[in-house]
């Protein structure tokens, strides 16, 4: 791993534990605007691996902080839903103009709410396993998904604006001075 990648890891993964472990609103996390980001600039080997690691040590210090236990159904439905951002975020590695980039975020709060709710609706026991209880588990999600897509389109102004102003401080430095 080159030595830039290596920081860049390094501060993923700290702001993805750290993004779950301070209290914060429901589903305002840095969570999907750091998994498109990570599937945008590093590897995608690379991107997996630091976001599955992230997620679990995040995960084992939730369990030990609140005592929530450490993997459960909603373990593949969260994960799965992170690596599709990842893979989804790999294709902003050439261009992530402001438009697409909105768009990719939005994109993946959706998706993401519906696959994990789906999940909570296949594996919760209040739903009935019908359309109606699908259905009902979708209403009732409403409220996070609403946090969802505000807390992610907020952390992408941070994540990919503070990447953005850094390259141009780097690319400034870098210029030749006139004579």
């Amino acid at each position: 791993m080159q030595k830039k990648n290596s920081k860049l890891v390094i501060i993923y993964m700290l702001i993805v534990v750290l993004g779950r472990l301070i209290p914060h609103p429901p589903n305002v996390t840095p969570l999907t605007s750091l998994s498109l980001f990570a599937g945008a600039k590093l590897s995608r080997l690379q991107a997996v691996i630091i976001m599955l690691l992230s997620l679990i040590i995040s995960d084992i210090g939730l369990s030990y902080l609140y005592g929530y236990p450490v993997f459960g159904y909603w373990s593949l439905f969260s994960y799965s839903g992170f690596l599709a951002m990842v893979l989804i975020g790999n294709r902003l590695a050439k261009d992530y103009a402001l438009k697409r980039l909105i768009s990719y975020v939005i994109v993946s709060s959706f998706g993401f709410w519906l696959w994990t709710n789906f999940g909570a609706w296949l594996f919760m026991p209040i739903y009935t396993k019908n359309i109606p209880g699908l259905f009902s588990c979708y209403v009732a999600a409403l409220p996070f998904l609403r946090n969802a897509v505000l807390g992610d389109l907020g952390w992408m102004v941070v994540i990919f604006g503070i990447y953005s102003l850094v390259l141009q401080q780097v690319d400034l430095k870098n210029r030749p001075r006139a004579a």
